[in-house]
């Protein structure tokens, strides 16, 4: 069994290949983890009108709840302009048609060098190889280049959300209390009521007894109301053929090509 070097051309085509399978994998992770932002934004939804009205309509006049507030829509804001950025499409590195080499690339070699010895074909194949890892490096550099800045968006979306939080539960707390008051002023009116009817229907009892009418009326108050730059080993950096992997935007069909 032979010792994998870095002077081995097969053993860098192996150690490249496996980083972008690693990278790829790690940027799709990012993306299905997504969901725990949507999971945070839909809490927030579901009490965001009701403060809003409280703040717009001054139902709650407090400057604590209105600093909170604003310190929340700072917040909510950066997370929401980190998520979008996000998910918003961009260009992965993806490697061509093994064809381009075996075929195309290799038919230029053997048109441009001028080798006629019994090494010829050794020569082309490293060549050849070394066009790969041209092609191997930019891709990975690129991969993770957009894994780094995804990971950062996710990671800023997701923290400044939860930061958010903790103001809009202030306003959270002013909101159920302003809707206690309501619910005790409710009560307040309903006992004044029943008061009322029973102190009627005792007067009722009170003027039958006595053969006399007395009309009594009560009026009950209104309830309130988001050439390659790698020095291979054994290659001649001059005569390797620069190869870079198809450049594909994400939901798109468009193949860019360097």
């Amino acid at each position: 069994m032979t010792k994998e070097t870095f002077y081995d051309l097969e053993y860098i085509i192996k150690i490249n290949e496996k980083r972008i399978e690693e990278y790829i994998s790690a940027y799709q992770k990012v993306l299905e983890r997504f969901t725990n932002i949507i999971i945070i934004y839909s809490a927030i939804a579901i009490f965001l009108v009701p403060i809003c009205q409280d703040i717009c309509f001054a139902e709650v006049k407090h400057w604590l709840l209105l600093s909170c507030f604003i310190v929340f829509c700072g917040l909510f804001l950066i997370s929401l302009y980190n998520t979008i950025r996000l998910i918003m499409p961009v260009e992965v590195s993806y490697l061509k048609s093994p064809r381009s080499y075996y075929d195309t690339m290799r038919l230029q070699y053997e048109q441009t060098l001028d080798i006629q010895d019994h090494g010829r074909d050794g020569k082309i194949a490293k060549l050849l190889q070394a066009s790969y890892i041209d092609e191997l490096e930019e891709a990975l550099e690129m991969n993770i280049r957009v894994f780094t800045r995804k990971s950062s968006f996710y990671y800023n979306a997701l923290m400044f959300a939860l930061l958010s939080a903790v103001p809009f539960l202030i306003c959270l707390c002013f909101h159920i209390t302003k809707k206690g008051d309501k619910v005790q002023q409710v009560e307040i009116v309903n006992s004044d009521k029943f008061i009322n009817l029973q102190l009627n229907q005792t007067d009722s009892k009170m003027s039958r007894n006595t053969n006399t009418t007395t009309n009594t009326t009560t009026n009950p108050k209104p309830a309130l109301p988001t050439g390659t730059s790698t020095k291979l080993p054994g290659i001649d950096n001059a005569q390797v053929i620069r190869s870079s992997p198809n450049i594909i935007k994400e939901n798109s069909q468009h193949i860019k090509k360097k």
